[in-house]
């Protein structure tokens, strides 16, 4: 059996994440529970991978320059 190895920094906290890209961090956990944004749990705590992070903020700065 083999293991998959993940790196922590890899990863940041719904909370960090909501910070980072300028949204409420229940509006990211609707988000998540809708299937739009890509997570993990590890025990009882969602983390959101820094890429997934990197392509909202990117989406978010977007939309606010076609405005």
């Amino acid at each position: 059996m083999s293991r998959l190895r993940i790196n922590s920094q890899d990863f940041i906290t719904v909370p960090e994440a909501a910070k980072i890209i300028g949204k409420p961090k229940m509006t990211l956990y609707r988000w998540i529970r809708a299937g739009k944004v890509i997570n993990v749990s590890f025990g009882d705590i969602l983390f959101i991978p820094k890429s997934e992070v990197d392509r909202l903020k990117r989406q978010k700065e977007k939309v606010l320059v076609e405005q």
